[in-house]
């Protein structure tokens, strides 16, 4: 059986569709019942002020306060951010001064065992230098702050030419220096066939010379290491001078 739309023959009349009337009564529906609810909601809270006044006046006034704080709170963050920078730059500051006291004790040591250092080697040189031939020392004591040598020698002359020499070495300081305990013994002559054709007695002198140690300076000390050729301690003082400089700059 062939089923017929009777409807198409009649321009005037609306084909009813089951599904399209029943979505447009549930719109209508929900929309009704949307105003309903605003309606009923708007008439709510127009009568029923004290629920919602409360909690908003709340709200506005923490709200106010923040924002009243707001710039007090971002300058305490920029502050705190200066601060951690302030603590960071101390830190690195402090870590370079220990640093640099370190290295200006460890400066102090080189200076006192390199450049200071002991007076042994600048006197020996000097004793060696200017020791006359005939003369002979027979103790030699010597410490940082003086020293002292028990000298002997035939010739009053050659005693007093070294005595001399000792008074011009820039290590000792020269108004200092004492001679003391003077000696003088004769030379015995031999006996048998020498005793008859023996010379006259010589006449030995013995004496002992003191005195305090001078301090020179750099330019004094590199001078006589130049002169005995000493070119390692040389470098130890022009190091540490150009050391020195450094800390000074």
């Amino acid at each position: 059986m062939i089923k017929y739309n009777f409807a198409r023959n009649y321009q005037d009349l609306e084909i009813w569709e089951k599904e399209k009337k029943q979505k447009e009564i549930i719109k209508d529906s929900y929309l009704g019942n949307k105003n309903i609810i605003f309606q009923n909601l708007k008439e709510f809270l127009k009568k029923e002020k004290i629920f919602y006044y409360p909690g908003l006046s709340l709200t506005g006034i923490t709200l106010l306060i923040n924002l009243i704080g707001l710039p007090a709170y971002l300058n305490t963050l920029r502050l705190e951010s200066l601060h951690q920078q302030f603590i960071l730059n101390f830190s690195e500051l402090k870590n370079t001064n220990e640093n640099i006291e370190t290295k200006l004790k460890d400066l102090e040591n080189y200076y006192q065992l390199y450049v200071l250092g002991s007076p042994a080697y600048i006197f020996s040189y000097l004793l060696q230098k200017t020791i006359p031939n005939d003369v002979q020392i027979t103790e030699f004591l010597l410490d940082k702050n003086g020293f002292q040598l028990n000298v002997q020698a035939y010739n009053i002359e050659i005693i007093n030419k070294f005595i001399d020499n000792v008074l011009e070495w820039p290590i000792i300081k020269s108004d200092t220096v004492v001679v003391k305990n003077i000696i003088k013994q004769s030379k015995s002559p031999q006996f048998g066939t020498a005793q008859v054709n023996s010379k006259p007695f010589k006449e030995l002198f013995i004496f002992e010379i003191s005195g305090k140690n001078n301090i020179i300076g750099l330019e004094d000390k590199i001078s006589i290491f130049k002169d005995s050729y000493n070119y390692g301690l040389i470098n130890k003082i022009q190091r540490y001078i150009n050391l020195s400089n450094i800390t000074k700059n």
